[in-house]
């Protein structure tokens, strides 16, 4: 079971209930926007694998944390444009990019309420959107397989 936690394995009804039965609070999507592109392999010039989810966002749409954490990167970086890393602790650590305005700093201790950022369409993108990616064990992980599906879906 704990492998099947670490690994982003169980479907994201029993993650939410292991979760809750640990004391642990519920993810969240970060936006309420439908998925625009899923994870996985996609061809743009070149089959390359889409590390995250992107989410229908307008331009300045409030983005807020999946889980509580600690801001670990805050800035700008290749492709993501303005990007924000948080760490949930358990090696769990999600990203946020394409951002417009990056409301937090370093080091700076997050809720799930903290607008973290506001959505737009910075570094390599063709439209507005938030691209999410969930990080466990230094490996990516589908979000879905974690939050379930998009509230917007």
């Amino acid at each position: 079971m704990r492998y099947a936690v670490a690994r982003g394995l169980l479907p994201p009804a029993l993650l939410s209930l292991v979760l809750a039965l640990q004391g642990c609070q519920t993810p969240q999507w970060p936006v309420e926007g439908a998925m625009a592109s899923p994870f996985g392999i996609r061809s743009q010039g070149g089959a390359d694998l889409h590390r995250g989810v992107d989410l229908e966002a307008a331009v300045g749409t409030p983005v807020r944390p999946v889980l509580p954490g600690r801001v670990r990167f805050a800035g700008t970086m290749s492709g993501y444009g303005s990007v924000i890393w948080i760490d949930h602790g358990e090696n769990l650590i999600t990203v946020y990019g394409h951002l417009s305005e990056i409301r937090v700093e370093v080091l700076q201790e997050v809720s799930k309420e903290t607008v973290i950022a506001l959505s737009g369409q910075s570094g390599n993108v063709t439209g507005p959107h938030l691209h999410l990616e969930v990080w466990r064990w230094g490996r990516e992980v589908d979000p879905v397989n974690f939050l379930g599906r998009p509230p917007g879906d």
